[in-house]
């Protein structure tokens, strides 16, 4: 194998949803101490469970980073990335991540669908300088 290939996932159809984690373990927790230990805070579990019974898991991926360095109070941050879409740029917002999951659901939906148009399945990977089929 080459030291490097691209590769053509089914999410770059759609997009990413990058939860910090560092919000949702430590610093919401922070703010909120009675919050220690609330399921709730597993965003990334529940979106990636709801994506999935409905269908959307592949096109819209859920994963998390270890710090986003937003760091804002009593929220949690989420940066959207619609991959391949240029009129739809990137956005980083704050939520309440036990009273706004459902908002944070509906927006990745409404943000990191597929266009209608959009490839109907991923490519495989092609070593790097490879010619594609």
């Amino acid at each position: 194998m080459k030291p490097m290939v691209d590769a053509n996932p089914v999410w770059q159809r759609g997009g990413v949803a990058i939860v910090c984690e560092k919000c949702t373990k430590e610093r919401f927790v922070e703010d909120f101490r009675e919050a220690a230990g609330d399921e709730r805070l597993n965003l990334k579990g529940y979106l990636k469970e709801r994506l999935k019974s409905e269908g959307r898991w592949g096109p819209i991926r859920v994963v998390t980073s270890s710090c986003l360095d937003i760091c804002a109070r009593g929220g949690a941050t989420v940066l959207l990335d619609p991959l391949g879409q240029p009129d739809n740029p990137a956005r980083c917002i704050v939520i309440d991540p036990l009273e706004g999951r459902e908002a944070l659901y509906d927006t990745i939906v409404a943000e990191l669908s597929p266009p209608a148009d959009a490839h109907n399945g991923a490519k495989p990977a092609v070593a790097a300088g490879a010619k594609r089929p």
